[in-house]
């Protein structure tokens, strides 16, 4: 079973929804990203690495960038 369902794209901002429970870590790592590059929202709101993310929450993958998060 996959744990995320692509659920809308602009640009490089990609929107997601979840499909099993668990961690930003483990998502990030499912999609092949690194975690120093990236932030991750939950529902709209900035999350850490070890938070854990519900099935059917809404998660947004944001690049990190000078003077941002």
């Amino acid at each position: 079973m996959q744990s995320l369902q692509e659920i809308n794209t602009i640009g490089t901002l990609k929107t997601y929804r979840v499909q099993t429970t668990r961690t930003v870590r483990e998502l990030l790592k499912d999609l092949k990203l690194e975690s120093k590059v990236f932030v991750v929202l939950a529902n709209g709101k900035k999350v850490s690495l070890d938070n854990v993310i519900e099935q059917g929450s809404e998660i947004t993958i944001l690049p990190k960038i000078a003077g941002g998060f």
